[in-house]
């Protein structure tokens, strides 16, 4: 397997692409994979025209999937300290690509107001009124680029983390975690309550990241076990994950909504990282998967940017039948364009704006 260095955003978010090597371990494709998959679960999922059903099944595990994945490469990958320097280095791969995203959203937020014929909400709103929402960074008040919610979250959940490994094993903060989880699902969602920063969601997100962290420490046992055990788990795990995922209810981490039972939340979440793991594992050595799964951050930010350009085009040219618009085929092939269109978009910014992916100007 051919095998690269994973960068330093990669070790600290989960979600960079590439920078400055780690000599200890070599790049594991088959987490760069799962990365790759679960992005393209959530482009899919923020595409008009995705039936109801995708949403239920794919929202019942994608983000935890992510924050899994973060805490199995910053185990794995990075024994940091809780200093100035660590928290430096997740502010320029996390915050600085958050805010400066943001930007670029408000920015056509303003365009779409003076452009549009229409109502828009920049004709009534305040021109600071999105600014509450980069503070408070949750879907319902980031409105301009919901998305970016994840990173502010997997910032300080990251940080949450590395001050508690510091005391813990990485089998006890899995163990505390899941009490902290299980008790604030179960709680918190129903005083209707929404907390700055994501903290709200930090005490679900630190349990996944734990376990991943916990998980990190079995890889090379995990990897041996060869694909016919791979193969062997997957169906099992798949059809556990649906019957729970069916059953559990709609699933929306950022909206603090994690159906009928938190414990059967976080059970179909594991189940479904674990199906994602499998798979991941037999596509591991696809070119274009290891390119997207290092390049999660720019998909992220700018996959629904791209749905309002491509639609707004597509409306007023009428080169499309309307009649296409916000069905199944067009949120698909809308979503593989704005994976495609990240390829050109990552050249030009790594040259023109590299912090914006969160990596240093060479």
């Amino acid at each position: 397997m051919t095998t690269a260095p994973y960068s330093n955003a990669a070790r600290h978010g989960g979600l960079g692409a590439k920078a400055a090597p780690a000599p200890a371990l070599t790049r594991d494709w088959q987490i760069d994979a799962a990365k790759a998959l679960a992005i393209v679960l959530v482009v899919l999922g923020h595409a008009n025209g995705m039936p109801a059903a995708y949403k239920l099944f794919a929202y019942s595990f994608h983000v935890p999937l992510f924050f899994v994945l973060s805490g199995w490469v910053g185990e794995r990958f990075g024994h940091r300290a809780m200093t100035v320097a660590t928290i430096a280095k997740l502010a320029r791969t996390l915050l600085v690509p958050y805010v400066a995203f943001f930007l670029v959203a408000y920015a056509c937020w303003l365009l779409m107001g003076v452009t549009s014929r229409a109502a828009h909400p920049s004709h009534v709103l305040p021109w600071w009124d999105p600014f509450i929402g980069l503070f408070w960074a949750n879907g319902t008040r980031l409105y301009v680029l919901p998305a970016l919610w994840f990173l502010p979250a997997l910032f300080v959940t990251t940080l949450a983390y590395i001050a508690l490994r510091t005391r813990l094993t990485t089998a006890a903060l899995a163990a505390v975690s899941l009490l902290l989880a299980l008790a604030w699902a179960g709680w918190f969602p129903s005083l209707h309550l929404r907390l700055p920063l994501a903290l709200d969601v930090l005490p679900v997100a630190l349990f996944f990241i734990a376990v991943g962290g916990w998980l990190s420490r079995y890889a090379d046992a995990l990897r041996a076990l060869g694909a016919s055990v791979w193969a062997l788990a997957l169906p099992v795990l798949a059809a556990a994950w649906w019957w729970l995922a069916g059953w559990k209810g709609q699933v929306d981490v950022n909206n603090l909504q994690f159906g009928h039972s938190a414990a059967v939340f976080l059970l179909v979440s594991l189940l479904g990282s674990a199906m994602t793991l499998c798979v991941a594992y037999f596509v591991r050595q696809w070119r274009w998967l290891q390119w997207i799964g290092g390049n999660t951050l720019l998909i992220l930010c700018t996959h629904t940017l791209v749905f309002l350009v491509l639609t707004s085009v597509v409306a007023r040219t009428g080169v499309i039948a309307r009649s296409l618009i916000g069905t199944p085929a067009w949120a698909m092939g809308l979503s593989a364009f704005a994976v495609a269109v990240s390829v050109p978009m990552r050249a030009v910014l790594v040259r023109v704006a590299p912090w914006m992916l969160g990596l240093k100007r060479k």
